[in-house]
C-alpha cells in the first residue's frame, strides 16, 4: 500500500543564505569600550618594555662598530710604521715661534685630522690624519657612530680645505712619550716612571670624551665608556668611572691644564693595558689653575 508524502517547498538558496547571514550578524558579540581600553593599555605597556631593550641593543651595536674602527686604525698604524722606518703617524713638528696654547703640532694628543688656516702649521694632516693618505683612506673609520659632536658628513669634506677637520678618536702622536721613545718608534715607545710606578706606553688612541662647556663638549657613547686601542692592535672597553678616560670640566680652565689632563688621560689608558683599572693609575700632576 502506498503512502503519499507531502513535499514541503524548499526555500531558494539565496533566501537561506540571507537568513543565516542575518542570524549570525545579530548573534556575534563585539568589543566593549572597556575591553578595547585594556588592549590599548597592554600594547602600550609592551612597547614601553621593549623600547629600553632596543635602545640598549643599538648602543651595544655602536660600541662594536666603534671598536672595529679602532682596530682598523691600529692595523693602519702598523702598516704605516712598517713603511716609515718604524715610526707612528704624527703631525708636524712644533714651530719655533708657536704659542704654548696652539696645539697644532705632534707633541699633543688630539682628535684633529686636518689643520686649516690660522695655526702655526696650516693646511696639513695632524694626529691620525696621515693615515688617510694611503694606509686607511676610508674616512668613515675615523668617526664613531656614538659621537655626539663630529660626524663623517660634516667633517670629512673639510679635509684639504682651509677649515680644520676633527674625528671621533683621540690619537696620541708623541704626547707623554719618555726620552727613550726614539721619537715615536712603534716598537720603542718607552715607559714613564710616575712616583714609584713604572707605566709602559701602550695606548695609541681612544674614544674622545671631552667634558668642557659649549664647544669643549664632545662625548662618544655618552661618556659612559671608552674603547682604547693599544700598541699591539688590541682594543678593550673600559667604564669611564670618575671621568678616568675623559677630559674633566676643570681641565678647560687653562691650556696648561688641558695638557696636564691629556697626559693623565694617557697614563690612565696605559695603566689599564696590564689589567689595572684606569681610575687606579698613579697621578702625574695636578691642575695648575686655581
Amino acid at each position: 500500500m502506498r503512502f503519499l508524502r507531502a513535499r514541503l517547498p524548499i526555500p531558494p538558496m539565496r533566501n537561506r543564505n540571507l537568513h543565516t547571514a542575518r542570524y549570525r550578524s545579530t548573534d556575534r558579540p563585539g568589543f566593549t569600550l572597556v575591553e578595547l581600553l585594556v588592549v590599548v593599555a597592554i600594547s602600550t605597556l609592551l612597547v614601553a618594555m621593549l623600547l629600553p631593550g632596543l635602545g640598549q641593543a643599538r648602543a651595544a651595536s655602536r660600541l662594536v662598530v666603534c671598536a672595529g674602527n679602532l682596530r682598523q686604525i691600529g692595523a693602519a698604524v702598523h702598516t704605516y710604521a712598517h713603511d716609515n722606518r718604524g715610526f707612528i703617524p704624527r703631525g708636524p713638528e712644533p714651530a719655533d715661534d708657536q704659542p704654548f696654547w696652539d696645539f697644532s703640532h705632534n707633541g699633543v694628543a688630539t682628535n684633529q685630522l686636518w689643520i686649516g688656516t690660522g695655526a702655526a702649521n696650516p693646511r696639513q694632516f695632524i694626529g691620525a690624519g696621515p693615515l688617510l693618505r694611503r694606509e686607511c683612506p676610508q674616512p668613515e673609520v675615523f668617526f664613531c657612530p656614538g659621537d655626539d659632536t663630529f660626524n663623517l658628513a660634516r667633517e670629512s669634506v673639510k679635509i684639504g680645505t682651509d677649515k680644520p677637520a676633527y674625528g671621533s678618536y683621540i690619537y696620541r702622536q708623541l704626547d707623554w712619550l719618555p726620552a727613550d721613545a726614539a721619537t715615536g718608534r712603534l716598537d720603542r715607545l718607552g715607559e714613564n716612571v710616575v712616583g714609584t710606578h713604572v707605566v709602559p706606553v701602550e695606548a695609541l688612541a681612544l674614544d674622545t670624551n671631552s667634558l668642557g662647556r659649549g664647544s669643549m663638549w664632545h662625548a662618544n657613547h655618552g661618556a659612559r665608556v671608552a674603547n682604547v686601542l693599544f700598541r699591539d692592535g688590541s682594543v678593550r672597553r673600559f667604564a669611564n668611572r670618575g671621568d678616568c678616560l675623559a677630559l674633566p670640566p676643570a681641565a678647560f680652565r687653562s691650556p696648561l691644564d688641558v695638557q696636564a689632563a691629556l697626559d693623565q688621560l694617557l697614563t690612565n689608558a696605559d695603566y689599564a693595558y696590564r689589567g689595572g683599572q684606569p681610575r687606579a693609575a698613579p697621578r702625574i700632576s695636578t691642575m695648575t689653575a686655581p
